[in-house]
């Protein structure tokens, strides 16, 4: 077919009731003709009418040999079909409501499942250039990357042939009062180039100058668009206001645009000043984001960053310790999220797949009962194209309303979902029905037609005419058995996969139920505090206040018992620090744990051996320090301490607020039973417990 050809059908569509009538007009034409001719011949007006249509052969075969020959005959089909597809499930309002419901299951869940799957692993970081973004870390052997500190910064920041930008950044919080009651908000200190990494600009006002982070600096706040709309109102004169963070007020410089900023857990941002006790090569307490220069590469990168090692040999104290420069995204996604990401997706295309068994089977079903249907059109002249164009047509209504009902409830999946998995998921992930989602979920609907539309249209269409005939009223045929027998094979294959996933699932909660956490978790109640620096300047304060809360709380009816502690059981022990023994050479990590005298009998640890600590252990007194069962294993085996209570060790202890840490000499007094600080499924920690009131 050449392009004038091609062209002549297409025009031909628009064209058809002009071309129906030159066709009618061209058959009566002939038809007269053959019967004058006939008259001529003697035939009576009757006989030459009858002699003339035998002559001239079918003419409604002949009617469709035309079309077919002068335009695109599917596209002229289809509305016909479409038409006769919606009427045939209007008949049958039973089998489209389950055939329907079955393919909204699917491609709905399919759908949510992936705008989560492209929101998480497939689009590129919603900012700048993200392939040039990077987090910066210090790397221990055989250990997870490491924050830095601020003296190793300001090293890596002078690497400008390197970095465009390289910023720190530190969760914080702060009380604040806008009219209202106060409220404690989450936000982030960081340093000046910080927008400048992630390449965003404020949808009013300015981000932070680079003096606007030194000592001296008046304090200045960035607001989150999102926090901006709920405590201001959405003001465009906010410029011109002042937000009083723990009391110290703050002028504020500008408000991001609406994005992903709007999903991070910070609502505002502030200089991260570094005062001048604050810098050391001790503390290890900043995280670093930065922007390569164009150009330069992430292995580049590394190179320049294993020189800059080499050359800081001499003032690092963790000699083994080096650099690493990694894409920013892969630490937003880890590979935990990851597998369960691509578990979770692969067990809703497996739903799709049943769905579609199903749909096979019904319409398999339904079309058992029109084989005569299909029968009489095959004798009427219809070509098994024309059958199959048909049957599919009407398999794609069936998918476009399956589709259209499963972007509906992927809508109301993702509106139910997003809260309970925001918090596992990044920042930058954005849950929506796109154009690409909404692009799968077309993608679905025709994988649906061609998995379960077109076996049954050739299954039904190839069937002898004449054994369908004779079948017809005799429900299925032989064929039609097998071909449905074998979909119900594959389908129960697929579900008893599933069926076996799900009950692994349920066997490993089952499991991580009975894991002992060490404490009691039945009738116990949390809360968290953050105490400003401004008003607890010292450590002396800051005692007065736990101290005066737990009095508080225990007089509260129905308190057994109240306790304080810098880190909830299975959250983490807060700190990873080095423990001094006599006698040996280097120090070895233990996680430094800080509480108060009742957080023992509050959460049920019983201990083991020695004593527990008490309230006479305050700030003044001889330094003391509990251990755990572990570390107590450890100590005996490694180091050959039988019994550790009476001991004294150093422990590399944090000082308060920005005072660097330092190796305090402790006495282990006692040894309580291991708690869970990490999830149930890490392994125990080495973990020292020490009093608040001490540090």
């Amino acid at each position: 077919m050449n392009l004038r050809s091609a062209i002549a059908r297409l025009v031909a569509l628009f064209r058809k009731r002009n071309l129906e009538r030159e066709l009618e007009g061209e058959v009566l034409a002939h038809l007269e003709l053959a019967e004058r001719d006939w008259l001529a011949r003697g035939l009576t007006p009757e006989e030459a009418r009858q002699a003339a249509r035998r002559s001239f052969g079918g003419i409604e075969q002949m009617k469709e040999d035309h079309r077919d020959g002068r335009s695109v005959r599917w596209m002229e089909n289809l509305p016909r079909d479409f038409r006769y597809g919606v009427a045939s499930l209007a008949r049958d309002p039973g089998f489209a409501a389950v055939t329907i419901g079955l393919l909204a299951l699917g491609i709905g869940a399919n759908t949510a499942m992936f705008s989560i799957v492209d929101a998480v692993l497939l689009k590129p970081l919603p900012f700048s250039e993200p392939e040039r973004m990077v987090r910066v870390w210090e790397t221990p052997p055989n250990s997870l990357p490491n924050a830095t500190t601020t003296l190793t910064f300001l090293d890596w920041k002078r690497q400008d042939t390197i970095f465009e930008a390289l910023s720190v950044e530190r969760p914080t919080r702060a009380a604040v009062a806008t009219g209202g009651d106060p409220a404690r908000l989450s936000g982030k200190l960081v340093s000046a180039d910080y927008f400048k990494v992630f390449g965003v600009k404020p949808q009013i006002g300015r981000t932070f100058a680079p003096q606007e982070d030194q000592p001296g600096a008046p304090p200045v706040v960035v607001l989150s668009h999102s926090f901006w709309q709920a405590q201001f109102g959405g003001d465009p004169d906010v410029l011109k206001r002042n937000l009083a963070l723990d009391g110290e007020p703050h002028r504020i410089i500008g408000v991001l645009a609406p994005g992903s900023f709007d999903r991070d857990e910070a609502e505002f941002w502030k200089p991260l000043v570094f005062a001048p006790d604050q810098l050391n090569r001790i503390q290890h307490v900043v995280q670093v984001v930065g922007r390569l220069r164009a150009g330069v590469s992430i292995e580049q990168a590394r190179a320049k960053m294993n020189m800059l090692r080499a050359s800081l040999a001499g003032v690092i104290e963790e000699k083994d310790w080096g650099f690493t420069v990694e894409p920013f995204a892969q630490r937003l996604v880890g590979d935990a999220l990851r597998r369960s990401i691509y578990l979770a997706f692969g067990a809703v295309l497996m739903v799709l797949l049943i769905a579609c068994a199903n749909v096979a089977n019904l319409v398999l079903a339904k079309g058992a009962t029109r084989r005569k249907e299909m029968a009489l059109r095959a004798a009427m002249g219809a070509s098994r194209g024309r059958l199959i164009g048909q049957l599919l047509t009407e398999s794609l209504v069936l998918c476009l309303l399956g589709g259209a009902a499963g972007v509906a409830l992927a809508a109301l999946l993702l509106r139910a979902a997003a809260p309970l998995v925001a918090a596992s998921l990044p920042f930058t992930a954005d849950l929506s029905l796109d154009l690409r989602v909404l692009g799968f979920a077309a993608a679905a609907a025709m994988a649906v037609l061609i998995l379960a539309g077109l076996l049954p249209s050739l299954q039904l269409s190839f069937s002898r005419l004449s054994h369908s005939l004779n079948q017809a009223s005799r429900g299925s045929s032989g064929s039609s058995a097998a071909v449905r027998r074998m979909i119900v094979i594959g389908e129960v294959a697929a579900s008893v996969v599933l069926i076996c996933g799900a009950a692994l699932l349920l066997k490993s909660l089952a499991k991580l139920q009975q894991v002992d956490a060490g404490v009691r978790i039945d009738h116990v109640i949390t809360m968290s505090l953050d105490l400003p620096a401004t008003a607890y300047p010292a450590p002396e304060s800051a005692a007065r206040f736990y101290a005066a809360v737990v009095q508080r709380l225990r007089a509260v009816p129905g308190v057994e018992q109240a306790g304080i502690s810098h880190r909830l059981p299975l959250q983490g022990e807060g700190w990873g620090e080095g423990m001094h023994l006599p006698g040996v050479a280097e120090a070895f990590g233990v996680g430094l744990k800080l509480v108060d005298p009742w957080y023992f009998g509050a959460l049920q640890i019983p201990l083991q051996s020695g004593r527990g600590i008490e309230d006479r252990d305050r700030a003044g007194a001889p330094p003391v320090a509990v251990i755990n069962q572990e570390l107590a294993r450890h100590l005996s085996g490694k180091f050959g301490i039988a019994n550790p209570v009476g001991r004294t060790v150093g422990i590399d202890v944090p000082g308060y607020g920005p005072i660097p840490e330092s190796v305090v000499k402790v006495q282990i007094v006692g040894v309580i039973r291991s708690e869970r600080t990490g999830g149930l499924h890490w392994p125990q920690r080495w973990v020292t417990y020490m009093p608040l009131a001490q540090v």
